[in-house]
C-alpha cells in the first residue's frame, strides 16, 4: 500500500500526455500510460494523435470538411477501444485529435503548452531508426517533462536509477524519485553525472579526480540532509566514469549494473542544445536502443527551486 510523503516543493502530476501513432506500438504505450498514471497519481491522461495534412485529399475538394471530421471519427473510436482495455474507471482520460496544416509536430508541440501537460509519454519501437525529426523536435522542444517508453519495458518501477548533478533540474528529478520510491516502497539509488566542460585539460589525472570525486561525494551528502536523508540509505554512484562513453552509456550501464527499471535524470541544460549537458544526455538517451525506461526532468519557468551546487 503506498504511504505517506513529505516533498517540500515536488509539484503533483496533473497531466500525462501519451503520443499515439496509430501503429502497433500504441499498445504498448497504452498499457504503460495505464500504469504510469497510477505510480505518479496523475489527475487525467490526454491520448493525443496528430494528423498530418498532406494525408488527407485535396483541400479545394469542397467534401474535404466532411472527410476531416469522418477521418477524426474513425481514428477516435478506434483509439477508445484501445484505451478501454487498459484503463481503470478511476481514472480520469480523454481522446483528442487535431489535424497540423503545416507541421504536426508544432500542433502536438503548443498542444503540450495550451494544456499545461507535465508529462509527454512517448512510445519507442525495438530497432527503430529514432534520426526522425518527429520525436526528436517534440521531445526537445516541449515545455513537459519527457518519458522515453521503449516497447520491451516492463510495467515496474523497481528499483529506481536518479541521474543528478544537484543543479535546480536535479532538485525536481530527485524529488520525482523519492516520492515514488517512498509511495510504492521500491529501492532508489543515484548517479553523480558529470559535466565534462568541468574537467581538468588537458586530461584527468589520477589526483585531480580523486579530489573531484571527494567534493561531489560531499556535496551529495549536504543535497541529502536537505530530506534529513542518509548515504547509507540512498547510494550514489560517483566516479570519473568511461572517458570513451557520453553519460548517457555511462547512466544506462550503471542501471544495468542494479537491474532498475526506471531512469530518471535532472541536470543542467537545454534539452533542445546537444551542446549542453542536458541536451547531450537527452539526445544520446533518445537514439540509444534501450529496454529500460526513461524520464527527462525539465525545468519549467513556472516555479523556481532551490540550488543546492556549492563548490568549494
Amino acid at each position: 500500500m503506498p504511504t505517506e510523503t513529505n516533498v517540500p516543493t515536488l509539484e503533483p502530476v496533473r497531466s500525462i500526455l501519451v503520443c499515439l501513432d496509430l501503429t502497433d506500438i500504441d499498445t504498448y504505450v497504452i498499457s504503460y500510460a495505464a500504469f504510469m498514471a497510477k505510480a505518479l497519481s496523475a489527475h487525467r491522461v490526454i491520448f493525443f494523435h496528430a494528423i498530418q495534412a498532406y494525408d488527407l485529399p485535396n483541400r479545394g475538394n469542397r467534401d474535404f470538411p466532411d472527410i476531416e471530421t469522418e477521418l477524426n471519427e474513425i481514428i477516435r473510436d478506434e483509439m477508445h477501444r484501445s484505451v478501454d482495455r487498459h484503463f481503470e474507471e478511476e481514472i480520469d482520460w480523454k481522446i483528442d485529435t487535431q489535424v497540423g496544416y503545416e507541421d504536426a509536430t508544432r500542433e502536438i508541440i503548443e498542444y503540450i503548452k495550451a494544456n499545461e501537460v507535465d508529462i509527454t509519454l512517448i512510445g519507442q519501437k525495438s530497432g527503430e531508426n529514432r534520426q526522425a525529426r518527429y520525436g526528436h523536435k517534440i521531445a526537445a522542444e516541449a515545455s513537459s517533462d519527457i518519458l522515453f517508453v521503449p516497447q520491451t519495458a516492463e510495467k515496474t518501477i523497481d528499483p529506481i536509477l536518479c541521474a543528478v548533478d544537484f543543479s535546480s533540474e536535479s532538485v525536481r528529478a530527485f524529488e520525482r524519485a523519492l516520492d515514488l520510491s517512498r509511495t510504492w516502497g521500491v529501492k532508489m539509488a543515484c548517479y553523480f553525472v558529470s559535466d565534462p566542460s568541468r574537467a581538468y585539460f588537458p586530461a584527468t589525472t589520477e589526483r585531480s579526480a580523486s579530489h573531484h570525486q571527494q567534493q561531489a561525494q560531499k556535496t551529495y551528502q549536504n543535497f541529502l540532509k536537505n530530506y534529513g536523508l542518509s548515504p547509507e540509505a540512498f547510494p550514489c554512484r560517483i566516479e570519473s566514469g568511461n572517458e570513451l562513453a557520453g553519460e548517457a552509456e555511462n547512466i544506462y550501464q550503471v542501471a544495468i549494473e542494479k537491474n532498475s527499471r526506471l531512469i530518471i535524470v535532472g541536470a543542467q541544460g537545454d534539452t533542445a542544445t546537444v551542446t549542453s549537458l542536458l541536451g547531450n544526455i537527452f539526445e544520446s538517451f533518445r537514439l540509444m536502443e534501450k529496454e529500460i525506461p526513461v524520464m527527462i526532468i525539465k525545468n519549467p519557468p513556472r516555479k523556481k527551486f532551490p540550488w543546492f551546487w556549492k563548490s568549494g
